[in-house]
């Protein structure tokens, strides 16, 4: 028995072996007949488009573009080389016309170059006032690190100081000069600022970038197109660079860097009054006689001088006289009455005066504003009360009770007086 069921086992899986080995021999008959098999399309009568020249995509658009620039530069150039039809024609008439044709184009260039970098008017300033409106003396100033000093943070951003001494400066001098702040900022930079500096308008004109001339990377003040007299002109800057064009009409002033002790400014005023109350009959003959000076102290060492010269000249005049005797240096013992000194000059005298009616004005000025102010604090102590007195009616209004005047204690009582009164008098 055991070894009939060994032979049918094996019986069994000789089969098996040979079902799998003919199944592997089907697959590789028919792979390799697949293989062997051509897949053919359908032929057709169009032929398929040759593939375009990428050389030709490559040049074609600059050939374009290099024939427009090349039209628009031989059109400009005998556009802007045509004849001016004026005497400046003279120069080219010797060249040819190609020549002559770019060398015109290349001097209306410069001339539209040279009109950009001109102030945007002939005149910047209107004419001068008539008398007594007027000043009969010009003074530019400038404000940068002049009268003001600017600088700038990351954390408070831009911040400006205003120059020691800067209001009694303008204020004082808007007596002599026609003041004009002339800065080489922007008008919509400077004029924020200057709207602070000088709220009360002593400068009577204010002037920007766009009244400046641009040579070499500078913007110089052109005193030129001011429409004023250059013999009466003054212009303070602390940038030399910047009256250029007429230096015979500058001061040179230090920077301001924003020094808490500087009297830059109020130094000059000495100066500036006397040449305003003398009348110099030209202005830039005054300032070369200080070239190469500091003109403050300059100023002061001539003015001693001119004291003393005046103290000798009294003194020669009072020895020449005859000594006066009268009851008064009789009775003292008969010494001739003697002055301490000489009378002031016609500097000091005019000086006084004008100082004096100066402090007065600014009194009267400072009383005026102390007024304004007390009246403004008494209206804005109205106002709170009439916001009061709405707000009262508003809620009277509301409850449903009779509206009543403001202070009155009961219908039809007069303004501010008691109800028991009012009920006497009836």
């Amino acid at each position: 028995m055991l070894r009939q069921s060994t032979s049918r086992l094996s019986n069994v899986y000789g089969r098996r072996q040979f079902g799998t080995s003919s199944l592997r021999l089907t697959e590789q008959s028919t792979a390799t007949k697949s293989s062997s098999f051509k897949a053919t399309l359908p032929k057709s009568d169009k032929k398929p488009a040759k593939a375009d020249n990428d050389k030709s995509k490559f040049w074609k658009p600059i050939a374009i573009g290099s024939g427009v620039i090349s039209g628009a530069l031989i059109g400009g150039l005998f556009y802007y080389g045509r004849p001016f039809g004026d005497i400046r024609d003279e120069k080219f008439a010797t060249e040819n016309m190609m020549s002559a044709s770019y060398h015109r184009s290349i001097e209306r260039f410069r001339e539209f170059r040279h009109d950009m970098h001109k102030p945007m008017w002939d005149d910047l300033l209107p004419d001068p006032l008539p008398e007594p409106y007027g000043r009969p003396y010009t003074l530019v100033i400038n404000m940068d690190e002049t009268l003001v000093y600017s600088t700038w943070s990351r954390e408070h951003g831009w911040r400006h100081a205003k120059r020691p001494g800067v209001d009694y400066f303008l204020s004082y001098m808007s007596q002599f000069f026609e003041i004009v702040i002339f800065t080489s900022q922007p008008a919509m930079n400077a004029k924020p600022i200057l709207d602070k500096l000088d709220p009360y308008q002593y400068a009577m004109y204010k002037l920007f970038r766009d009244g400046t001339r641009y040579e070499n990377g500078h913007y110089i003040k052109d005193l030129s197109h001011l429409n004023r007299d250059l013999s009466k002109v003054i212009i303070m800057d602390s940038n030399p660079q910047a009256f250029s064009k007429q230096p015979e009409n500058g001061i040179a002033l230090k920077p301001w860097k924003g020094e808490a002790n500087d009297n830059g400014l109020l130094e000059y005023i000495p100066f500036l009054e006397a040449v305003a109350l003398t009348n110099p009959s030209d202005t830039r003959l005054v300032l070369k006689s200080f070239d190469g000076k500091y003109i403050p102290e300059e100023w002061s060492l001539r003015e001693k001088e001119m004291e003393e010269a005046h103290r000798q000249q009294w003194l020669a005049e009072q020895k020449g006289k005859p000594s006066q005797r009268n009851l008064g240096s009789l009775l003292r013992g008969g010494a001739a009455d003697q002055t301490e000194g000489p009378p002031p000059t016609y500097l000091q005298q005019m000086r006084k005066h004008v100082r004096d009616t100066f402090a007065q004005e600014q009194d009267q000025m400072k009383k005026q504003q102390e007024l304004m102010m007390k009246d403004y604090e008494m209206q804005m102590e109205k106002m709170k009360d009439m916001k009061m007195t709405v707000w009262e009616l508003m809620a009277q209004a509301a409850s449903g009770q009779p509206i009543m005047p403001p202070g009155a204690d009961g219908p039809g009582q007069p303004q501010g007086q008691p109800q028991e009164q009012g009920q006497q008098q009836q």
